[in-house]
């Protein structure tokens, strides 16, 4: 049985270490694929660093965005077919609905998943995967499609309820708020303002066209004029949300995307805004629906082909994810995308 490489969180606090596994048998309602490629995202190294606690599955594959072949399908599979190119998505469509294999190591079994992309082969749940036209031009943007950017576009287009001229304050210039900013500019938003932490953010943002801001550079919220229609957070830091809370306008909605840390604290200055008609809400993978909602996502990435290419910065091999991790986390990028080959 053939082996492939994978990459493998054996240890939380610890680097992911690579393997060889042992291919697996599909199973019922399950979909093999050769992985072209695979994005790096916050939720990893989150899941790494135990922002959210302990992980009671380890070993097990990472991953949950990316782009590839299926080359086996298991019985009853109806939603691809071997040949199909496809994106992996975390987000739920139709189909049967399983978790992964567990793969043979020279450590001992390793877990999987419904999704999991880091890896030159996968077996994956056939609800996790949707079909696609293969497209060698935007192969490094197609993961997104899995996470970033099926999120970012159902918060404009089925979370939020945004006039023409309504007035967006972004926070955080990574991977989610670059999406954002991608799809602000794809429908017309003019009135952007985005900060981030580092400075070295500042050549990523500009190929958009926005107000940038460095807190690095001493930027604070207070030197912001005016009020704000829709505020949007991707940091999940406590002090910035409650920053950007006390610049929410009257009837504005504030949307939080990035997840605090377990235990961290909240606080939000002049309750009395609660009154001003606002909305405060965490967004739900953006509503994302794969059954209704991929193809037009699809559609408005290729329409915008040159812009969608402005979200990577890096292409790694599999062997060098992590320091793929440590420049996300430097803040020296926009998005970083493993090519598998």
């Amino acid at each position: 049985m053939e082996q492939f490489k994978a990459a493998v969180l054996t240890k939380q606090h610890q680097p992911l270490e690579i393997f060889n596994l042992k291919d697996a048998q599909v199973a019922r309602g399950q979909v093999k694929v050769r992985m072209e490629t695979s994005g790096l995202c916050g939720a990893q190294w989150n899941e790494i660093n135990a922002v959210k606690g302990v992980d009671n599955y380890l070993p097990h594959l990472m991953g949950h965005e990316g782009y590839g072949e299926v080359i086996e399908v298991g019985e009853d599979v109806s939603r691809v077919k071997v040949g199909d190119f496809v994106v992996l998505h975390w987000r739920k469509a139709s189909g049967i609905d399983v978790f992964g294999p567990r793969y043979e190591s020279e450590i001992g079994l390793i877990g999987s998943g419904s999704v999991t992309t880091f890896s030159q082969i996968t077996v994956v749940s056939e609800n996790r995967v949707s079909p696609v036209a293969k497209n060698d031009e935007l192969r490094l943007v197609y993961p997104l499609i899995g996470c970033a950017l099926s999120t970012t576009w159902g918060i404009f287009k089925k979370e939020l309820t945004i006039s023409a001229n309504s007035r967006i304050l972004i926070t955080g210039a990574g991977g989610l708020g670059l999406s954002l900013l991608f799809w602000a500019k794809v429908f017309g938003f003019g009135q952007i303002v985005i900060v981030d932490k580092f400075s070295s953010k500042k050549q990523f943002v500009d190929k958009f066209d926005v107000d940038f801001h460095s807190i690095e550079d001493g930027f604070k919220f207070a030197d912001l004029e005016g009020k704000f229609d829709v505020i949007m957070d991707t940091t999940g830091d406590v002090n910035i949300i409650s920053s950007g809370f006390n610049l929410l306008a009257k009837k504005g909605s504030f949307v939080l995307i990035g997840q605090p840390r377990t235990g961290e604290t909240l606080k939000l200055e002049d309750p009395l805004k609660f009154f001003d008609g606002i909305k405060l809400f965490a967004s739900d993978g953006g509503g994302f629906n794969p059954d209704t909602d991929f193809d037009e996502i699809v559609k408005d990435v290729n329409s915008n082909a040159a812009l969608a290419k402005n979200l990577v910065s890096h292409v790694i091999g599999l062997e060098q994810v992590n320091e793929g991790f440590d420049v996300m986390k430097s803040g020296k990028c926009s998005r970083i995308i493993i090519d598998f080959n």
